[in-house]
């Protein structure tokens, strides 16, 4: 069982892949940038993977909040984009920067508007959906070579 809520779970992938953005500026290496953007990439398409399968359906059952649920995936759909370009492009500072601009925008939308909504609204379990998060990240992240 999760120790967290989805909310923190969540947030402390966020977390993570900030951290990870500043290793990779930090990294004057290309082989180790190359390695790092890898994992950004995929850490992100996982984290969105499971925000888009599990708890943005939630969200939107618990709170009615279309507004807020489809710029979430306009902003996913722009990472995807990003990402895509990145993978072709490993080597390319600018796109990572441009990714972790449009990143971090979406992670304070999430903290500041997103994740208090879910934590007011009535009806959403967000210990259960820890656990459903938490399976599923695990799920994913085995199907992914390291």
């Amino acid at each position: 069982m999760a120790q967290h809520d989805a909310t923190v779970l969540l947030d402390l992938d966020h977390d993570e892949v900030i951290g990870m953005f500043e290793q990779y500026k930090a990294a004057h290496d290309g082989s180790k940038q190359q390695l790092l953007a890898s994992k950004i990439c995929r850490s992100l398409l996982v984290h969105m993977q499971i925000e888009e399968e599990i708890f943005y359906p939630a969200f939107i059952r618990a709170t009615g909040d279309k507004y807020r649920l489809e710029d979430s995936l306009k902003e996913h759909k722009e990472a995807r984009e990003l990402i895509a370009r990145i993978e072709a492009d490993r080597q390319n500072a600018r796109l990572m920067l441009e990714l972790e601009d449009g990143i971090l925008h979406h992670v304070n939308d999430e903290r500041e508007k997103m994740f208090p909504e879910a934590r007011r609204a009535k009806g959403m379990d967000l210990m259960k959906l820890a656990d459903q998060l938490q399976a599923r990240k695990s799920e994913l992240m085995a199907g992914v070579p390291a």
